[in-house]
Order: structure tokens, then C-alpha cells, then sequence
């Protein structure tokens, strides 16, 4: 107890130790301002929401970004699932186009194997890109086996082989993969 009060008698704790400062002086005089640099455009009819953006692990120009419309009785089955990966350098159009069977709500780059891209969809499969590949999905989890709602989360495990991943969906679950396995189910 002595020592307590010895330590709270060194400091006046209601002493104002800096007299000289004008609360004025710290007030920003400047407005804050934005500048649009880069403008991304969807070339789809419908209007979508970007669900998602991740950035590439290696490459600060180009970033991942998924599109859907989440509101469940404005979903189409004629709507455009398409997501892009944009470069910044040249943002006018898509460096690629990704085409999954549903719109994508999640997608994360690998952040080992930077050429893989796992995106989770509207209809709850996954789906899983090698970029050397193309646009299309490289495997598809079956319906059978993936979540029953939309898939909001994806994370990419920090394991040995830098193939294993987490999605978590609003039907509860939360599920771990192995890009290898995809058709068999989660593990």
C-alpha cells in the first residue's frame, strides 16, 4: 500500500503539465479531400454488389474481386456470375475473367501458391482456381457435399502444404478443405 501511494503522489494526476498548449492549434484548419483514382466497372446488366476484394500476395496491381447480388428475390437464374481479377495499370478491362456456376460472394488468394484462388458462391459450392489455367474453375465442390447457404468467408490455412482452407457459410458450419480433395467433401 505504501509503495501505491508513494507512486501516486510523484504524479499530479490533475496538474496541467502543458500550459502553453492551444486546443486551436490542434484543430485541422484544412478539410479532408479524396481523390478517385482508378475506376473498376462491371460489365454486367444487373447491378451487383462486390462481395469481396482480395489483393494478390506478391503483386500490389492487381486485386481479386467478387460480384453478386445477395438479396435472395432479386437472384436471376439468366444473371451473370462472372468475377474479375483487375490490374490497376489498366483498369478499362478485367486482367481475367473468372466464371464460376454461381455468383462468387467470397474469393482469397493463396498466399503461398499465389496462382490459386478459392472462391466460395451464392449457391454454397467452392470453387477453385489455378490462374495458369484460365478463367474457368480448375474443381467444383459437388452440391452434395458443400454448404447449404451462401458462402461469406474463405481462409487459407497456414499449413506445411498451403492447400488447406476454411469457409464458413450462414447455415452454421464452418468447413476445412484440401484443394486436392475438393470432390470428396470437406475434411
Amino acid at each position: 500500500t505504501e509503495l501505491a501511494i508513494k507512486q501516486n503522489n510523484t504524479i499530479d494526476l490533475l496538474e496541467q503539465y502543458y500550459e502553453d498548449t492551444n486546443d486551436d492549434h490542434y484543430i485541422n484548419i484544412e478539410a479532408p479531400n479524396t481523390k478517385t483514382v482508378t475506376v473498376f466497372r462491371d460489365d454486367s446488366t444487373i447491378n451487383r454488389e462486390v462481395t469481396s476484394i482480395s489483393w494478390h500476395p506478391s503483386d500490389s496491381y492487381k486485386l481479386a474481386a467478387s460480384y453478386a447480388v445477395l438479396e435472395f428475390q432479386k437472384n436471376k437464374d439468366n444473371q451473370h456470375n462472372a468475377s474479375y481479377i483487375w490490374d490497376i495499370n489498366s483498369p478499362n478491362q478485367p486482367y481475367m475473367i473468372l466464371q464460376p456456376s454461381s455468383p462468387l460472394v467470397t474469393l482469397e488468394y493463396n498466399p503461398k501458391t499465389t496462382d490459386h484462388i478459392v472462391g466460395g458462391s451464392y449457391n454454397g459450392q467452392i470453387s477453385f482456381w489455378d490462374l495458369r489455367k484460365g478463367g474457368k474453375p480448375t474443381d467444383v465442390t459437388s452440391l452434395e457435399h458443400s454448404h447449404h447457404d451462401p458462402v461469406y468467408d474463405v481462409f487459407w490455412i497456414q499449413s506445411r502444404t498451403g492447400y488447406e482452407f476454411t469457409t464458413t457459410s450462414t447455415d452454421g458450419q464452418i468447413l476445412w478443405w484440401d484443394i486436392r480433395r475438393l470432390k470428396d467433401g470437406p475434411i
